[in-house]
This record gives structure tokens, C-alpha cells and sequence, in this order.
């Protein structure tokens, strides 16, 4: 490993129940940007009461402590934009047609390669730590999980990568986006972003409160509501969990 500022301490395990629970439970004085990384999740953990498939050794799992004290409460959404945004990065260094499916999810093309799940502590009116759940599917070919639209780097490409090497180039892409967020340059962060939304400005369909619709994402709020507009012209904001894409 590098001596980067994200990812200065490694907590490298052959195995844990989550590196998200995991990297919660180290100390409090344990230096910003460490990272726990594991060759397998026995519980590892997406978004809400979803599961996170990986097959032991195949793919990258890791989690990363950051104390953005700099990032208002109402404001935390942009960590979810710049985390998302280094690992898009990351992907493209490899292929195409990479985006980004609001939240945090990274495709390609209509397919899931990575995802992401941060947990933030608050304390008073500052954020006192992030920790930074990531998911790559990088070498794994079979998927047996009920996840629709799985994909990986070897299915994409046909090439076999070495797992540190990724964790390496994702600290260093991460370390760059994080930068931006804590100079305030929170109009990159926004442009690169809305660049890269999964299906913006794209008439598809969706479902909301049991109803389906078609409608087109028109942007998304600095503290992350989504933007849809329906095909009446009327616009609608949402949480996340409070509407579905359809796949199509």
C-alpha cells in the first residue's frame, strides 16, 4: 500500500461480518482514512435490508473512516457524490458507458458493477464520522444472489485483476474526490455528478407510492432529493427508498 492519506492504516482480513460494522467498531482515535479491507463478507451489507453477493477473494470489499467535520448535516449527500464519483472513476480506467444510478449505485450500461453503503455519525450540528461501505465486482463470473443486473470487470473485459492494485488506484481516485469536497469546490463535485446520472434527461419508468409512471430525471438536490419530471409536465422530488426504477 501507498502512504496516501486515505489509506494510511490497513485493516486487511481474510474474512469479516462486514467491513462497514467492522470499521465502526474500531476506536475513536483511529487516524482518518483507514481502511478496512476484506477478502469476504459473511453479512455484507447494501442499501436498507439488501445483502451484498460476493464470492470470497473475488472481488473488492472495503470500508474507509473519514471525519468530514467541514460537511454540514444538511449537506452530507455530497460525501455520497464524491465517493460515488471515484468510483466511477475507477471503473471507466476499464470500460465504457459508466454511470451512476442515484443514488450510488455504479452501472454500466443497464448493468450494477459496485455499490455503496455510508453510514454518518452525527454530533450536534456537524458530522463527526463517515464510514464508507464499497463494493466492486471485479473478478467474479457467476452470481447466485437475487440481485437482477449484476456485473463485473472480468465479465466486461475478459481480464483477471489483482485485487490490491484496484484497492490502491480506488484510495488514490478517492483521495482526490474527497479533496474537492473539502476545498469546497462543490460545483464540480455537482457537474461531474449530474454527468454521469444513470438515465438523466431520458424518458424511462419508475414506481412510486404502488404506481408506475414514466417520467425524466431532471437533477438532483444539494441534500439528494431526486427530480422527476412526469410526462404531464409536473415535477416530483424523492428520497431515497421512496421510488423505484424500472428495469426495462
Amino acid at each position: 500500500m501507498g502512504k496516501l492519506f486515505i489509506n494510511r492504516k490497513l485493516f486487511a482480513l481474510s474474512e469479516t461480518e462486514s467491513t462497514n460494522t467492522y470499521a465502526s467498531s474500531l476506536p475513536d482515535d483511529t487516524p482518518e482514512g483507514s481502511v478496512v479491507w476484506a477478502l469476504s463478507q459473511s453479512r455484507g451489507r447494501g442499501q436498507g435490508e439488501n445483502n451484498w453477493e460476493s464470492e470470497s477473494g473475488k472481488n473488492l470489499l472495503l470500508s474507509i473512516v473519514l471525519n468530514p467535520l467541514f460537511v454540514e448535516p444538511a449537506q452530507q449527500f455530497y460525501i455520497s457524490k464524491a465517493v460515488s464519483l471515484a468510483v466511477a472513476d475507477l471503473i471507466s480506467l476499464y470500460t465504457d458507458n459508466v454511470s451512476v444510478k442515484w443514488p450510488n449505485d455504479i452501472y454500466v450500461g443497464d448493468k450494477k458493477i459496485a455499490g455503496i453503503l455510508i453510514e454518518n455519525s452525527l454530533e450536534r450540528d456537524f458530522i463527526k464520522q463517515s464510514v464508507v461501505g464499497i463494493g466492486v465486482n471485479i473478478n467474479q463470473i457467476n452470481f447466485k444472489g437475487n440481485a437482477p443486473n449484476p456485473v463485473s470487470l472480468k465479465q466486461l473485459t475478459g481480464q483477471e485483476f489483482y485485487l490490491e492494485e484496484e484497492l490502491d488506484t480506488l484510495c488514490e481516485l478517492l483521495e482526490y474526490r474527497y479533496d474537492l469536497l473539502k476545498n469546497n469546490q462543490l460545483e464540480i463535485i455537482d457537474e461531474t455528478y449530474f454527468e454521469l446520472l444513470y438515465r438523466k434527461n431520458k424518458t424511462a419508468t419508475y414506481r412510486a407510492n404502488g404506481k408506475t409512471f414514466r417520467g425524466t430525471i431532471t437533477g438532483v438536490g444539494t441534500t439528494g432529493q431526486l427530480h422527476i419530471t412526469d410526462e404531464t409536465g409536473n415535477e416530483h422530488k424523492f428520497w431515497h427508498k421512496e421510488v423505484e426504477f424500472v428495469i426495462e
